[in-house]
């Protein structure tokens, strides 16, 4: 009986632990303004050619290295 009682509850903590960023509904963008920055500085990424093809980061133009994993940018 015990043994079904402790699964039980860590079936509970478990549900409400992936539930509670779902319910709260976090996210990453505190306002409008840092979501489009974001945008515009990935499609400048896109247009200079300077996306990491390791971790999909935006980098500045001319850069020859990833800001956020190192590799270099220019190989395929």
């Amino acid at each position: 009986m015990t043994e079904y009682l402790v699964i039980i509850v860590l079936g509970v903590i478990a549900l409400g632990a992936v539930a509670y960023p779902l319910i709260v509904g976090t996210s990453r963008y505190d306002d409008d303004a840092a979501l489009d920055a974001d945008v515009a500085r990935y499609r400048d990424a896109v247009a200079a050619g300077t996306v990491c093809a390791r971790c999909r980061a935006a980098n500045p133009e001319g850069a020859r290295f990833c800001t956020e994993c190192g590799r270099p940018l220019d190989a395929d």
